[in-house]
């Protein structure tokens, strides 16, 4: 992205007859983005080429962890709500005697 481009960012959101930018710069600006995303499209598919299946194998082994990480999260966030409720209910009976 052209220095331009980074200091004109603001413009991005505001879409005025005060924008800073005019519309040659923010076409060119439009055309780098684009460029990036088209290497970025071809990088994917040259490891999809190079790696895919060691890649199949990886995106599997991550998601099954993530899921059996976020099972185990799940199953915290349980026993801790079951510990706060039963120190409640002890404080509970303990300061109403």
């Amino acid at each position: 992205m052209s220095e331009t481009c980074k200091a004109n960012e603001a413009c991005e959101t505001v879409h005025n007859d005060e924008c800073c930018c005019d519309m040659p710069e923010r076409l060119l600006c439009l055309a780098d983005e684009a460029w990036y995303e088209v290497l970025k499209e071809k990088m994917k598919d040259e490891i999809r080429k190079s790696c895919g299946e060691n890649m199949d194998k990886l995106a599997k082994l991550v998601v099954g962890t993530n899921k059996a990480k976020w099972a185990h999260m799940v199953k915290g966030k349980i026993k801790c709500d079951e510990y706060k409720q039963n120190l409640k209910n002890i404080f509970a009976s303990v300061c109403n005697e």
